[in-house]
């Protein structure tokens, strides 16, 4: 009788988590796209601020809340930029979000990237790798972001 009922239970357990399953889907995590980057208007002689654009669509029927997001940002594999951030506005679902990261880069970091390119001249684009973590709310975890490219460099030809 005790094997009967242990199997019994077992059963209704599982028959209860999948429809708990059902009901609630696991979240699909947001494609973050790296929709650009900007110099913006210097702030002083030692620093300057970049903007780095992003586009986060979230796949999800509902909304997703973020907590904040730490980034870096290297620039012909010199590290020039990191931060983080709680200012992320709520990702609307089945929607894509512009985010705008403005972030410092100090004077150290920028004569390393100009002795780069005193050794290696200058092209006409430059090599870029984006890194991010997207921390969201408890139940969905955290999301690692890795995106690389080149970006173009001078004006349109």
């Amino acid at each position: 009788m005790s094997k009967t009922l242990s199997l019994l239970c077992l059963c209704c357990t599982i028959l209860f988590l999948t429809a708990c399953a059902a009901i609630n889907p696991v979240p699909k995590h947001p494609d973050v796209k790296l929709a650009g980057l900007r110099l913006l208007p210097a702030q002083g002689i030692l620093q300057r601020e970049l903007a780095v654009d992003l586009n986060i669509l979230n796949p999800n029927r509902q909304d997703l809340s973020v907590r904040g997001i730490s980034y870096s940002l290297d620039i012909e594999c010199v590290k020039l930029l990191s931060g983080a951030t709680d200012q992320v506005p709520v990702l609307r679902s089945m929607q894509e979000t512009p985010v705008t990261l403005v972030v410092s880069a100090d004077l150290i970091s920028i004569m390393r990237l100009l002795e780069h390119f005193s050794h290696n001249g200058v092209g006409d684009k430059v090599n870029y790798n984006f890194s991010a973590v997207i921390d969201f709310s408890a139940w969905l975890p955290s999301m690692h972001v890795d995106r690389k490219g080149a970006l173009p460099l001078g004006g349109n030809k």
